[in-house]
């Protein structure tokens, strides 16, 4: 009952309905029962570099259309969330602090407005939690998420190619300045709280998040020696997560047959100079991932 109002309430009414779930949100999720209260259908897709979710959400559109599987739809956290937030407030700047006060209450009216769709977001926001307990999501709004990693010299050898500076690299690898990212859709500025690689990445591999939101940690050095156990355990973590879909080797070869995984241009050097630099700041992560940082 309380789904099915509050579902009628935010087509109808968003702002009702955010000042509802301002007021009621920690009642219901401390509710026990397994009902669905609010609607479980964002899968977030995590990688610090961007273009890398492509690697999960190209192959997860191409397997769910050949097994019939139609109620989802791909999109990017960012877009989705000011999308969201447009319907209940004429907020042209979105900030850090409104976000970590808000962000499960937009989150619920998401699920509400698209809540006959199973909601497959890239997303770059680390992880976060508040003193009063409102974490970047929770589970009865997110059904699972992926978090694609890579070696830090490699994803540190991607950006200094991409920005064609290494001090442009290095920076935004550490976030040195603190700044966050800034997105920017239908007229509204949004501030993506990143933070730097070692940040993020711990953020959705810390053991609590990733048992409690079901999440799954995918190696990209997995996606180019075994492809077709990378994509496999892909289908199996959905399957694992309460997804009717099957599990079929073939049209995993099928889709690697015209998406072979493709390093890109990694020649570039890094310098022993700035290797040092990296493993002061990735060692114990590195570490628990098994990268050599030699």
């Amino acid at each position: 009952e309380i789904n099915s109002t509050l579902a009628e309430i935010s087509k109808k009414n968003p702002i009702d309905s955010y000042n509802l779930l301002r007021n009621f949100i920690q009642k219901i999720l401390n509710i026990t029962s397994e009902e669905k209260i609010l609607n479980d259908n964002l899968v977030f897709i995590n990688s610090f570099e961007e273009s890398d979710t492509k690697i999960i959400t190209n192959f997860i559109n191409f397997y769910l259309n050949k097994v019939n599987f139609s109620n989802y739809e791909i999109s990017n956290y960012n877009k989705e969330l000011v999308y969201t937030i447009n319907k209940i407030k004429n907020n042209k700047d979105i900030t850090a602090d409104d976000l970590f006060q808000n962000t499960l209450y937009y989150q619920s009216i998401l699920t509400y407005l698209k809540g006959e769709k199973v909601q497959f977001l890239d997303n770059q926001f680390a992880f976060f939690s508040t003193p009063s307990d409102l974490n970047f999501t929770n589970t009865r709004i997110t059904r699972c998420y992926f978090l694609l990693i890579d070696h830090p010299y490699t994803s540190y050898k991607m950006l200094k190619g991409k920005l064609i500076s290494k001090d442009l690299a290095m920076n935004t690898f550490l976030n040195s300045d603190n700044k966050p990212l800034k997105y920017t859709f239908d007229n509204s500025n949004l501030t993506v709280t990143r933070k730097n690689w070692v940040v993020y990445n711990n953020s959705w591999s810390d053991p609590n998040v990733a048992n409690t939101l079901r999440g799954v940690i995918l190696k990209k050095t997995d996606y180019f020696e075994n492809p077709d156990e990378f994509f496999a355990s892909i289908v199996l973590h959905l399957r694992q997560s309460g997804y009717d879909i099957p599990l079929n080797y073939s049209l995993i070869t099928d889709y690697l047959s015209s998406n072979q995984p493709n390093k890109g241009n990694l020649d570039t050097d890094i310098s022993n100079h700035e290797k040092k630099i990296l493993r002061r700041e990735v060692e114990g992560f590195a570490d628990d991932f098994g990268y050599d940082l030699s």
